[in-house]
């Protein structure tokens, strides 16, 4: 058993992957870790690329099928056993320490099942990732309406995306970013990990929740990770529908709640 496994699920990532597995060897000291990457079917080169690192730390697992996000990291926690998991996007990068960082901080707050830290663009701004549980309202505000009209609810915007916490203390989140979950391993083996009727999108608001029943979701503001998003599901329509499927699955799942 590891002490950390890092979950990488690719599809078509051959543009970034590389310098975001090489992010995470450069900063792993003083951890027994493995990176698992689990790619769905890619048609580019994201496999020949990450075969091309030289690492005894990186394995690859595949599927001819792209079954989706939470499908892939499943699998992952299916076949290997760590004390932590680390649920990590292709799109990120480590800038320093944080994964031992983190490891440090769970082995002493035992009674937290999942840590997200801050995460920023590559300029440093703040991406406000940490969500309430949302509503049909928050969810059509942010993705059908113009921005002229966004601007009348910018208060509630504000409040869904927790910005009144000002991002720098620590607090329970209950819909966390699925681009960085520091998980614990026996909490996330508990709630048997994703639900795979997410193909993508929702499902980690899905999973926050179930977190929060057993444990807590925290946000730890005193460290960072860089994201390179690309907010794809407000640029194609595919990805929309995507998200809308993914979210009517979830209301049915939790209650619709509309406001």
């Amino acid at each position: 058993m590891v002490d950390v496994l890092v979950c990488i699920v690719t599809y078509n990532n051959d543009k970034i992957i590389k310098d975001t597995i090489e992010s995470i060897l450069n900063y792993t000291d003083g951890l027994l870790y493995k990176i698992v990457v689990f790619d769905n079917n890619s048609s580019d080169e994201t496999l020949s690329i990450i075969n091309s690192i030289q690492s005894a730390n990186i394995m690859i697992l595949s599927s001819d099928i792209n079954y989706g996000f939470g499908y892939g990291h499943n699998q992952v926690l299916k076949k290997y056993d760590a004390k932590y998991y680390l649920i990590y996007n292709p799109d990120l990068r480590v800038k320093n320490n944080i994964i031992k960082e983190l490891y440090n901080y769970m082995e002493v707050h035992t009674d937290i099942g999942m840590l997200t830290p801050k995460v920023t663009y590559p300029d440093g701004e703040i991406q406000y990732l940490c969500k309430q549980n949302p509503t049909v309202f928050d969810l059509f505000v942010r993705r059908f309406l113009p921005k002229p009209l966004k601007r009348l609810f910018q208060n509630r915007e504000d409040w869904f995306q927790m910005k009144y916490t000002g991002y720098n203390k620590e607090f329970v989140i209950p819909y966390a970013t699925g681009c960085f979950m520091f998980y614990r391993g026996k909490v996330l083996n508990q709630i048997s990990g994703f639900d795979e009727k997410f193909f993508l999108h929702m499902e980690d608001a899905d999973i926050s929740r179930r977190t929060n029943k057993i444990s807590k979701c925290i946000f730890y503001p005193y460290n960072s990770v860089e994201h390179l998003w690309g907010r794809g599901s407000h640029k194609s329509w595919k990805q929309t529908l995507i998200t809308l499927k993914s979210a009517i699955y979830y209301f049915n799942k939790w209650g619709w709640k509309f406001y």
